[in-house]
């Protein structure tokens, strides 16, 4: 079930709420650790400055849709986050040696909004503890660069959903900082007791970077897999019925999915988001003319997932240019297919058979050329390696190309 997107109006109290709260958390905990009036109202002051921060970024964040994943579609997850990140941030210090678990906390803040806004939001939290627990600033900053490593490691999780090597990097430095900090700390004696309370910490930390990256998952990544199944199935209704409606539409949709299909898995782009942008890249506009509704109306209708709206996007509205990875692979086998169909159809109705002397491979390598020459993919991702790999992939395509001539 795909969750309703929060009106602007419900946004922007969010926020709000967020904003006052923060304060409030703060000035309570303060007040509790015996600091004067003027160090309360200090502290709040701060912490608002520093919450309306984290609320422009993560509003910035949704106008640009950087946001991960459909964290656009509500703020109050995160905003939950931060508030019990601050609980704990104020409530932490009364407990001997607490800083170790927060760098996980930089991983959940970015996980439920993106990079620059997870870093703010991790920069307030643990300046909080920071402020309460009279830590000394070596230690702030080299947690601190422990929390932004979590964000960088983890920042393309979302496109390739692979959690090993990052995992892997981050407990392995994080685990240098965790001895270093408590094995040979100034205020604790080298012993077998200091070191099991280091092991301890590294593996709790391990266990709680495994249930943020699940519940990450399980709330955005997981649920879009089963939308994609779903949709990238041939006998899906949007798709299926085009192969009576409008068959040479219905065609360039299989075809173009191929291509864009392999290409990108060959090139370890995500698969089901080229997928649908190659059996849809069309259809949707034709749905949208004969429904007179808009292309994010009727993705909104299909249940689409948001990487696949945002290719549709590129793909179909000349205003945005082409950026995704994906997107310029359904754009490049769009433009082969349809230049073979094209070719294809016209012998067929001048009942001649002219394709077959040509090679469509070099007509395939032709078009892409012409497609990069024409600067319609200066401003997308797709790197000089990534257009040699592709021109491989249609230079190979041969026995393909055979049977699209007797199709």
């Amino acid at each position: 079930m795909i969750k309703k997107e929060e009106t602007r109006f419900k946004k922007i109290s969010i926020l709000c709420i967020l904003i006052i709260f923060s304060a409030f958390i703060v000035g309570i905990a303060s007040y509790l650790y015996g600091n004067g009036f003027g160090d309360i109202v200090r502290i709040c002051s701060i912490t608002i400055v520093s919450s309306a921060i984290l609320g422009f970024s993560l509003v910035q964040s949704y106008l640009h849709k950087s946001l991960h994943n459909d964290n656009h579609v509500s703020f109050v997850r995160l905003v939950i986050i931060v508030l019990t990140g601050l609980v704990l941030g104020c409530s932490l210090p009364v407990i001997s040696y607490s800083i170790w678990i927060f760098p996980v906390m930089a991983l959940a803040f970015s996980l439920f909004s993106n990079s620059a806004t997870g870093i703010i939001a991790y920069t307030e939290v643990f300046s909080i503890y920071v402020y309460f627990s009279l830590t000394d600033i070596s230690e702030f900053l080299i947690y601190l660069l422990c929390g932004a490593m979590f964000v960088v490691l983890f920042e393309k999780v979302e496109e390739n959903g692979k959690t090993g090597i990052p995992i892997f990097i981050s407990i392995s430095i994080y685990s240098v900082i965790v001895f270093e900090d408590i094995v040979f700390g100034d205020s604790v004696k080298f012993n077998i007791e200091s070191i099991f309370i280091a092991i301890v910490y590294v593996f709790i930390t391990l266990i709680f970077v495994f249930i943020v990256l699940r519940l990450f998952f399980v709330i955005g990544i997981d649920k879009d897999k089963d939308r994609y199944l779903v949709i990238n199935d041939v006998e899906y209704e949007l798709l299926s019925e085009y192969k009576e409606k409008d068959k040479q539409l219905y065609f360039n949709a299989i075809h173009t999915a191929y291509f864009a299909e392999k290409t990108a898995r060959l090139l370890h782009m995500d698969v089901d988001a080229a997928k649908t942008g190659g059996y849809y890249h069309k259809i949707i506009v034709e749905e949208c003319k004969q429904q007179n509704k808009s292309l994010e109306e009727m993705c909104k209708q299909y249940k689409f997932p948001q990487k696949s709206v945002k290719l549709l996007q590129e793909i179909n509205y000349k205003s945005q240019p082409l950026r995704m990875k994906e997107s310029v692979v359904v754009y490049l086998a769009d433009s082969v297919v349809s230049s073979i169909a094209y070719l294809i159809n016209k012998d067929k109705e001048n009942n001649e058979n002219k394709t077959e002397n040509i090679d469509f491979s070099k007509l395939a390598t032709a078009i892409i050329k012409r497609k990069i020459d024409s600067g319609v993919l200066n401003k997308s991702e797709i790197s000089f390696a990534d257009l040699i790999k592709i021109n491989k992939i249609y230079t190979g395509e041969k026995t393909y190309y055979d049977f699209l001539r007797r199709e």
